[in-house]
């Protein structure tokens, strides 16, 4: 993208919001309020307030105090119900420039309750059920539990977090067999670039969130990015009112995790502001199997050690204030956002060599973010502009003239030349900036149409330095951190989502436009020396989706879907790290043609429900980092996959104290068509370091008046099973001849294997008392301390033991 599209996007953004205030200003807001009242004069709280023609509603507070926004110069009907007294109705004329008090007197019912049934779906029950597929992984039902955001994750059928090492550690995260960078990470609808890896998967406590919507596929109009096959969006924690909410806990590793999530919003009063943070720390010195070697015999063996240079550290902090319900925004606000981040190298990409010395650090003292949200037109219209820019600073440190090994004694080097435990010094300092706009836009057409918009641009630009660090061949060398690098893209999304057959059947059609525009200077290959000219780069592609849902009944439905999905290289795939891997500004996009199925039905109590899915993907184009001389590597796009993969997931709740809950996920991935005449053998090969089939069980079981009258006690268990795959590619006739690759002998080297594992956690949640604000829960996570694998074969901890207290208080 050039800088005449960059104009051309922000007078859009800004022509938008014009309109905005625009449609705002000539149907300007007025207030109606009142308060509800009993017959004996005391107020009513809780009482629903709803108007008729817009079925726009609200509760009263405590005080039985209501109010509306509404447009003035309208007449209005006002209905207030309240359960237990007779429902009152009154129509009302807002007038100009008016605030209109309109109090309620309910009279008490006389009818005599006998069984009231109530059935409503909560907010992540409705995300499950919208036409595009998302498996809701629900946070919030595991806040007052000492469980991980990974460890939620893993739970779901056709979802694989592998962590690199313990909290802290880098993830590749599997959808569909689809990982990595293919996979999108979003917090509340927006591409977490901006975040740098402060709000991550692995660090990011589950009290920082409402919940996680895992897209499969296809991902909704308003989640905007290039994904190949599938996002994960972290919605942050919700509070719809004045409140405050604690947790600490505290684990084996020496791990201290503590959050804090205030939000102070009074009913009668447009202004809000809150505070969420949080606190990791982990030394992380558990015991790992490392393969010692024995200069004097000239053997290696494997034997326990301890990591002792393991350490995460890290702060997050997020102050915002708004405002509500005004006449020209339903809602504004401003956030400023801080983290830093401290982090011991134990090792590199793989467990073979021990570093006691390298570390590397993150922070961005300064994140300030805005957005604004509006309806108009009687709500037929919304806007949801973000607006965020972000500078991060980064530093990557290894200059140590010696070495340790695994038992933490340092070994000194006499020669000066030798420096870096990853035998390559560095001493790099980065500056990342990004700047990063998402403008939604919904319209209704009619009861059944609805059209949407969803515009994304991101502004990348890195800059850093490095004295120890690779530089270009000549008599004037050049640092290569030191080069510019920029990358712009722009993501379009126009989706139609439609209802047909009294909402029966339900249908979303999307066109996307991805266009990306990458501008720096490359070094040749062959001669290591800079090129004279700044090279760049035009990317465009267009896509096309359409998701089709069809209800049965309203727990019986099927959903079909099918994509042709792009994702645009990246900035590194692109531009390079500014080290060891070099630009290339002739890499394409990769491709893929996605189709899923899936079926899902439950009884009428819910008691059971039972979901199916299988999906298929042929992608074509995608980026690998190969090496192309013995110092540099590069991205290049060399492979292709195609693959088929089946999920069920179960859930069974025989007794109203016990919930039973299964899944398994089975995917075979396979290159094919390879254009590498050297690696032809490994045609039909699986992917490599991708597990292809792994399962769940869990079961939870709840108590009351246990230990003490009135409180609650929960206990809960869970399962999770890898199967053995392959840390690198193997031929396909070496692979179990047994059924689907999951019984019988492999041909492979036992390094080769990853091997397969199971994990046990218990746990016990208890509340003393249903009116006490706080929760205790104490956990054991791998019970039977098994041998733990993960991302290349990195050994995870074992057994750890967990104490959490968890504090709720609306105030």
């Amino acid at each position: 993208m050039n800088n005449m599209c960059y104009q051309r996007y922000i007078l859009l953004v800004l022509y938008l919001m014009g309109t905005i205030h625009l449609v705002s200003s000539q149907s300007r807001l007025g207030t109606i309020q009142g308060t509800i009242f009993l017959e004996n004069g005391a107020p009513i709280a809780a009482a629903t307030i709803v108007e008729l023609s817009s079925a726009k509603r609200v509760v009263a507070d405590r005080q039985g105090r209501y109010a509306f926004s509404l447009p003035e110069n309208k007449k209005y009907i006002l209905q207030v119900s309240c359960l237990g007294n007779v429902t009152q109705t009154k129509s009302v004329l807002l007038k100009k420039g008016e605030v209109l008090t309109a109090d309620f007197v309910l009279k008490a019912s006389n009818k005599q309750l006998t069984e009231v049934t109530i059935d409503v779906e909560n907010v992540n029950l409705r995300a499950r059920k919208e036409v595009v597929k998302a498996e809701i992984v629900d946070t919030k039902a595991a806040q007052a539990k000492s469980t991980t955001l990974v460890e939620l994750m893993n739970r779901s059928a056709g979802l694989r977090v592998r962590q690199s090492g313990g909290l802290g550690a880098n993830t590749n995260i599997m959808v569909n067999g689809f990982q990595g960078k293919s996979v999108k990470i979003l917090k509340d609808g927006i591409p977490t670039d901006y975040l740098g890896a402060s709000f991550n998967i692995s660090a990011t406590p589950v009290n920082m969130l409402e919940r996680v919507e895992v897209y499969k596929g296809v991902l909704p109009t308003e989640i905007g990015a290039d994904a190949l096959g599938g996002a994960i969006n972290m919605v942050s924690r919700v509070e719809r009112k004045r409140s405050l909410a604690l947790s600490y806990e505290i684990g084996s590793f020496q791990t201290h995790r503590a959050s804090i999530n205030l939000r102070d919003q009074q009913a009668e009063k447009n202004f809000f502001w809150g505070i969420d943070a949080f606190y990791n720390y982990a030394k992380n010195n558990y015991s790992v199997t490392a393969s010692i070697p024995d200069l004097d015999k000239a053997t290696v063996s494997n034997q326990k050690v301890t990591l002792f240079h393991n350490k995460f550290k890290q702060i997050y902090g997020e102050v915002y204030a708004g405002l509500k319900n005004l006449s020209w925004a339903d809602e504004i606000k401003l956030g400023i956002t801080a983290f830093d981040i401290q982090r011991d190298n134990q090792f590199g990409a793989l467990m073979e060599t021990p570093f006691g010395a390298s570390i590397s650090t993150e922070r961005a003292p300064v994140i300030p973010s805005i957005r604004y949200k509006k309806e108009f037109l009687d709500k037929r219209l919304s806007i949801d502009q973000f607006i965020v820019y972000s500078t991060i600073h980064g530093t990557q440190t290894d200059t140590l003239q010696g070495a340790y090994d695994w038992y933490g004694n340092f070994h000194p080097s006499t020669d000066p030349a030798n420096r870096g435990e990853a035998e390559n010094p560095t001493q790099a300092t980065h500056t990342y900036k990004n700047f990063t706009s998402r403008t939604g836009l919904q319209y209704s057409l009619s009861h059944q149409h609805n059209l949407a918009l969803n515009l994304v641009f991101n502004d990348y630009s890195r800059s850093g330095r490095d004295p120890y660090g690779t530089t270009t061949a000549g008599e004037n060398p050049v640092d290569l951190q030191t080069l510019p690098a920029n990358y712009r893209k722009l993501i379009a999304s126009l989706g139609l989502k439609s209802n047909f057959l009294a909402s029966r059947l339900q249908n979303l059609f999307q066109v996307k436009y991805f266009t990306a525009h990458t501008k720096g200077q490359e070094v040749s290959v062959n001669t290591g020396y800079l090129n004279e000219t700044t090279s760049s780069a035009q990317t465009s592609k267009f896509g096309l989706a359409e998701a089709l849902k069809f209800n049965f009944s309203k727990r019986t439905y099927l959903r079909v879907s099918g994509e042709l999905a792009t994702r645009l290289p990246d900035q590194v795939e692109i531009l390079g790290n500014g080290a060891f891997i070099l630009a290339n500004f002739a890499i394409q996009p990769e491709t893929s043609s996605n189709g899923n199925i899936g079926f899902h039905t439950a009884t009428k109590n819910d008691k059971l429900a039972v979901e199916l899915n299988s999906f298929y993907r042929i992608t074509k184009n995608m980026i690998i980092t190969a090496p192309v001389n013995l110092l540099y590597s590069q991205s290049i796009n060399v492979e292709s996959v195609k693959g088929i993969g089946f999920e069920i997931d179960m859930r069974y709740q025989p007794a109203s104290w016990l919930t039973l809950n299964a899944n398994s996920t089975y995917q075979d991935f396979r290159l094919f068509k390879l254009s590498n005449p050297l690696i032809d053998y490994l045609e039909g090969a699986r992917l490599r370091n991708t597990p292809y089939f792994f399962s769940n069980l869990g079961a939870n079981v709840q108590f009351q008046d246990v230990i003490a009258k009135t409180d609650r006690l929960q206990g809960y268990y869970q399962l999770s099973y890898v199967h053995q795959y392959y840390l690198n590619y193997i031929p396909k006739n070496t692979e179990p001849a047994g059924f689907l690759g999951l019984w019988g002998a492999s041909k492979v080297d036992a390094p080769n294997i990853i091997p397969s594992q199971a994990v046990h956690t218990i746990g016990v949640l208890w509340q003393p008392k249903d009116a006490l604000p706080w929760t205790l829960n104490i956990a054991c996570k791998n019970l039977l301390d098994a041998d733990v694998y993960d991302n290349f074969k990195i050994q995870n901890a074992g057994r750890s033991f967990h104490i959490k207290l968890n504090y709720t208080l609306p105030y």
